[in-house]
């Protein structure tokens, strides 16, 4: 009887212990995905990766085209600017290439839990010296028109263009650029959005054309993401 007990209470342990390795799997997983850790500060050249409010076709179409890092849907990118005590993002949008104050950027992100969703990535060390050539050459290209064309060498910016010609080390781009697909992932057929809106513009849609994406820059082995927007800069 003594046997039976103890394996008994052997097995409660095992079951006890293999529970809490999980829910700390989980946890953990969930911080990290969520970036909860929040005890870091926005530096000049951080990328701003958002995800947009769902009342814009254009960028809901984006995200149905591309994958983004862990369970976050990004449809743009910008670059922080530290001003003294003020922070801006640089960003290319319907209007041109851009300075954007921090609060305004933030304004325009989708929400969750009343928390704007906008994560933060870092330029690892080994190409932070990208970050010295991109601030002022971006400062150049203020005011140049937007491209909605998605090509390549028109002096024209889309938002994660702007950040792929720009953080260079050497004159070489340090994130990768790969064809391009304006395919939705879920048909695997070309979108209606994008039909009318190349249909609008009169181009015909870029497919396999080198370019980038904020979802799959989200995903470069050159940057760390460092979580969510810190709720210092959200009030």
């Amino acid at each position: 009887m003594d046997r039976i007990e103890k394996e008994i209470r052997d097995r409660y342990k095992q079951n006890i212990g293999i529970c809490l390795l999980l829910f700390l799997s989980v946890f953990f997983f969930s911080c990290k995905a969520q970036g909860v850790s929040k005890t870091f500060s926005i530096k000049t050249g951080d990328l701003l990766f958002q995800e947009h409010k769902p009342d814009s076709s254009i960028s809901s179409a984006v995200v149905a085209a591309t994958r983004s890092i862990d369970q976050y849907h990004f449809s743009h990118v910008g670059v922080a600017f530290r001003d003294k005590d003020s922070i801006y993002v640089f960003e290319a949008v319907s209007s041109g290439v851009r300075e954007t104050p921090l609060h305004e950027f933030l304004a325009k992100s989708a929400t969750e839990n009343h928390v704007p969703v906008v994560v933060v990535g870092r330029v690892k060390k080994k190409y932070s010296e990208a970050i010295a050539y991109a601030i002022p050459q971006i400062k150049t290209l203020i005011g140049k028109p937007y491209d909605n064309e998605f090509l390549p060498d028109n002096d024209k910016y889309y938002c994660s263009e702007l950040v792929y010609e720009t953080f260079r080390i050497n004159g070489k781009p340090i994130f990768k650029a790969s064809p391009m697909s304006f395919k939705d992932l879920r048909t695997g057929k070309i979108s209606p959005l994008w039909k009318a809106f190349f249909k609008k513009i009169g181009k015909p849609i870029p497919e396999g054309v080198l370019g980038t994406n904020p979802g799959d820059m989200s995903k470069s082995k050159e940057i760390n993401i460092l979580g969510l927007v810190p709720d210092k800069y959200l009030y």
